[in-house]
């Protein structure tokens, strides 16, 4: 189970969201790669099942937002339809490449049940029901003194 945060202007809140990976990973890089191997993989179904740009109008003509819908997207800031304007199929080994560089990089942090993982070597247990968080950190700008 991943902790997500949901964007939004009013109500920032970070919510647990179940997610299926293969096998059982037994170090932190492992991990890196399950996680982002089954987040790939959920792109490329979202992204094969989006319509045919040529057809786009005609597909989505029955995906009327009510205004309850526009209302609960307003509140994450971005009123959008769900579509996925880049259809085209990523690569899984380039995604993991990034994510594991990223992360001996320190562009991001994670955390297994409140504690911080180690480098991509150190040893972990994961167990079914497990919460992974992952905690993308970025520089603030600002002027240097």
């Amino acid at each position: 189970m991943f902790e997500q945060k949901k964007p939004g202007r009013t109500r920032q809140s970070v919510q647990p969201v179940e997610m299926e990976i293969e096998g059982r990973p037994t170090t932190v890089g492992t991990l890196i790669e399950a996680t982002v191997r089954a987040c790939v993989a959920a792109f490329n179904l979202k992204a094969a099942s989006a319509p045919d740009r040529e057809h786009m109008d005609a597909d989505l003509a029955h995906n009327v937002l009510s205004n309850e819908t526009i209302g609960n997207l307003a509140e994450t800031g971005r009123v959008a339809f769900g579509i996925v304007y880049n259809s085209k199929e990523e690569d899984s080994g380039e995604a993991v490449a990034h994510a594991l560089q990223c992360y001996e990089d320190g562009l991001f942090r994670m955390f297994l049940n409140g504690k911080a993982l180690g480098i991509t070597d150190s040893a972990i247990e994961l167990n079914e029901g497990d919460c992974l968080t992952v905690v993308r950190l970025t520089l603030l700008s600002g002027r240097l003194w």
